[in-house]
C-alpha cells in the first residue's frame, strides 16, 4: 500500500528529524503474494518507515476505487492508526534473508515487523512473516459536539482506558519455470480492541493460490487465474448485552486470459467473481461478477485500453438477517477506459480514466478500514450493516511523469458519481453513542497532488488532495469526507549512517449530525481538523544493524480519523532494525 501522514527543525541539530508517516494502507490488489522483502539498512531509501505487509495478508477485497484512480477514502476518512509499510519486492538469491524490526515505547505502542526467507533460489522462494501493531493505554476525550448543540447531546464521554491490537502472520511463495509462475499463501489476520463502546476479537484465515504466464517479446498468449478463500469469526460485546459472533466464508476468483494478433494490439476478457456468506446472526449471502473485455493498443506516443464492464450483483437475506442488506443494484453496464499519451517522452504523460463498477463491501473489508465499527450502531439507526457500492461514472484527467529523474509528480482532476456508496454515522442509543455505517447516493469532484523528490541525501514527500461532495445537501447525518487533507514528509541522511526528518498529516473538520434518543430534531456535531506532527531518528551502527526513535502527534491534538476514537496523545517509541 502505498502511505501516508504526518516543521522545520533548526538545521543546527544536523540530526534533522524523519516524520514516521501515520501511513495510507495503500493496498494495491495486483502485488503478488510470492514477493519478498527487499531492503538493507541504508540502502533503504527510508529505513524507519515501517512495512506495508502483502495485499493478500491485509485485505480480501477493498475495491473502493475500481482501479480508476487513487482512493479518495484516504487521509482522516479512513482508519489507520498503526504505521503498515513493508516494502514488497521482486527477490533474488543475493538478497538478505532475514529482516527484523521490533521496538515499544510511552505510551505502549508495541511494534513488529518479521520476515525470513529460507528458502531462495533460481525457482523457488519461500518466506516467513509476521506483524503486530498495538495501543494499550488511556484514550482521551473526543471533541466532538458543536457549542450550540452541547445541551441537546450531551454523549462524547470522557477519557477511557483500553486497546487495539492488529496481529498478522504466515507464510507464501512462489513456484517459477520458464513461461510461468505459481504462487501460494496462508495466512492468520486478527484484531482485538476495547473502547466506549465494544470490546471486539476479529480472527481470519486466509488461503491465497494464484498461476500466471510470463510475458516474452515473442509470446502471444497471456494469462493470470487468482482463487482465495478466508474464514473469519468476529466475537464482540457491548455493555450490558450478551456476547455475539458473526462468522463469515469470503471467496475471490480472477482470471485474465488475451492474446495478441498483431504488433502493439491485443485483445483481453478479464473475469471477477466475489462472494461472501455469513453464519446465523445475519444469515445472508452477497455475491458480485463482472466480465471486461477489451482492446489494448500501444505505438508510437499511445497506449489505449477501451473496455466495458459487465457487472452483475446477486444476494440472498436469510431469516435471521436482522435487515435487507446489499439490496443496492447496478446498472450492469459501466465503462472501462484508459487513454494515455506521451507528451514528452519519458518525462510527462497526460492521461484520461473512465470507470465504474461495484462491490459488495464485504464485512471483512469494513473492518481493514476501520477496526471500531459497531453493528450495533446500524441495528439502532435502523439501516443496514451491508450494503452494495454502485459507482454509476468515474472520470479523471491527469498529468503524470519526472523532471530530471528526480521529482517525480502527478496531477490529477476527477469526478465520481455514486449510485450507493457507505458514509459514516454517528447513532444516538440511550446512554451511548454509536460509530458506524450507511449507504447514500451521492457525488464528488477532486484535485490532487502527488510528487516525490529524491536526491543522495534529500527525500520530500508531499500528498495533497482537495475534494467536495453533495453528502451535506442529501443527508446531514452522514459524515463526508474531509474537504482538505494530506501529508508533507522530508528525509535527511548525513553519510547513508544518520537518517532523520519531519513531516505532518493533516485533515480539515468534517460536519454532520446526530439525532439524540426522544429527541425531535436533531443536532450538529463536528469531528475536529488535526495536524499529526511526527519526527523520526535512526542510527545505524553498521549495514546489518540500527537503533531508532519516532515520537508521534507532537502537537498534542484530539486526532479522529473515524468518529468517537481518538488516541492518547504525544508519544514515543525506541527499538532496533535488523538485516541479516
Amino acid at each position: 500500500m502505498k502511505n501516508s501522514f504526518r516543521y522545520i527543525i533548526p538545521a543546527a541539530l544536523s540530526l534533522m528529524l524523519l516524520c514516521g508517516r501515520s501511513a495510507a494502507q495503500d493496498l494495491n490488489p495486483t502485488v503478488e503474494v510470492s514477493r519478498q522483502y527487499r531492503g538493507t539498512l541504508m540502502d533503504m531509501a527510508k529505513p524507519s518507515v515501517p512495512m506495508a505487509m502483502p495485499d493478500s495478508l491485509l485485505k480480501f477485497n477493498l475495491e473502493f476505487d475500481y482501479s480508476v484512480f487513487d482512493n479518495p477514502f484516504r487521509g482522516s476518512y479512513e482508519f489507520r492508526p498503526f504505521l503498515m509499510d513493508m516494502d514488497i519486492a521482486p527477490s533474488d538469491p543475493g538478497e538478505k534473508s532475514l529482516y527484523l524490526r521490533a521496538g515499544a515505547g510511552f505510551t505502549l505502542h508495541p511494534t513488529l515487523d518479521f520476515v525470513w526467507s529460507p528458502v531462495r533460489n533460481e525457482r523457488f522462494r519461500l518466506s516467513v512473516y509476521a506483524q503486530h501493531r498495538s495501543y494499550i493505554g488511556n484514550y482521551r476525550t473526543l471533541g466532538l459536539v458543536r457549542q450550540e448543540t452541547a445541551s441537546a447531546i450531551d454523549k462524547t464521554g470522557s477519557g477511557y482506558s483500553g486497546y487495539d491490537m492488529l496481529s498478522a502472520a504466515g507464510v507464501d511463495g512462489a513456484f517459477d519455470w520458464e513461461t510461468g509462475v505459481l504462487s501460494f499463501k496462508a495466512g492468520y489476520y486478527g484484531t482485538a480492541l476495547k473502547d466506549t463502546t465494544v470490546t471486539r476479537g476479529y480472527n481470519g484465515v486466509d488461503l491465497d493460490f494464484g498461476i500466471s504466464s510470463k510475458r516474452y517479446p515473442d509470446s502471444r498468449y497471456v494469462y493470470d487465474v487468482r482463487l482465495g478463500y478466508r474464514y473469519a469469526e468476529d466475537g464482540f460485546m457491548y455493555a450490558g448485552l450478551a456476547k455475539d459472533c458473526l462468522t463469515a466464508h469470503d471467496f475471490d476468483f480472477s482470471a485474465s486470459a488475451g492474446g495478441f494478433f498483431r504488433q502493439g494490439h491485443a485483445v483481453m476478457v478479464d473475469m471477477d467473481f466475489d462472494l461472501s456468506s455469513y453464519g446465523a446472526a445475519y444469515g445472508s449471502t452477497a455475491g458480485n461478477i463482472s466480465f471486461v473485455p477489451h482492446y489494448l493498443y500501444s505505438g508510437g506516443r499511445w497506449n489505449l485500453d477501451m473496455g466495458v464492464k459487465l457487472a452483475f450483483l446477486f444476494g440472498d437475506n436469510g431469516p435471521g438477517s436482522p435487515a435487507q442488506m446489499n439490496s443496492a443494484k447496478g446498472q450492469v453496464v459501466y465503462p472501462d477506459i484508459e487513454i494515455r499519451y506521451a507528451a514528452i517522452r519519458k518525462h510527462m504523460d497526460i492521461f484520461l480514466n473512465v470507470g465504474g463498477g461495484t462491490d459488495i463491501n464485504r464485512y471483512s473489508s469494513l473492518l481493514h478500514r476501520d477496526r471500531h465499527l459497531t453493528p450495533l450502531c446500524n441495528t439502532v439507526a435502523g439501516v443496514p450493516l451491508l450494503d452494495n457500492t454502485v459507482e454509476r461514472v468515474s472520470a479523471v484527467l491527469g498529468l503524470e511523469g519526472n523532471i530530471a529523474s528526480r521529482l517525480e509528480y502527478c496531477l490529477k482532476a476527477g469526478y465520481r458519481n455514486f449510485g450507493n456508496a457507505p458514509l459514516e454515522i454517528i447513532a444516538a442509543g440511550p446512554d451511548r453513542l454509536y460509530a458506524g455505517l450507511d449507504y447514500s447516493a451521492w457525488q464528488m469532484f477532486f484535485v490532487s497532488l502527488d510528487c516525490t523528490w529524491t536526491s543522495q541525501d534529500v527525500d520530500i514527500d508531499c500528498r495533497l488532495q482537495y475534494q467536495t461532495t453533495d453528502v451535506a445537501r442529501r443527508n446531514s447525518f452522514l459524515f463526508a469526507p474531509p474537504a482538505l487533507s494530506g501529508c508533507v514528509d522530508f528525509m535527511y541522511n548525513w553519510k547513508r549512517r544518520i537518517f532523520a526528518g519531519v513531516g505532518c498529516g493533516f485533515s480539515t473538520s468534517r460536519s454532520g449530525s446526530i439525532m439524540p434518543a426522544g429527541a425531535t430534531c436533531p443536532g450538529a456535531v463536528e469531528i475536529p481538523a488535526f495536524a499529526d506532527l511526527g519526527v523520526t531518528f535512526e542510527y545505524a551502527f553498521t549495514r546489518k544493524f540500527s537503533l531508532w526513535l519516532h515520537g508521534g502527534n507532537l502537537l498534542d491534538m484530539t486526532i479522529q480519523r473515524t468518529p468517537l476514537y481518538a488516541e492518547s496523545g504525544i508519544y514515543f517509541t525506541a527499538g532496533i532494525c535488523l538485516n541479516l
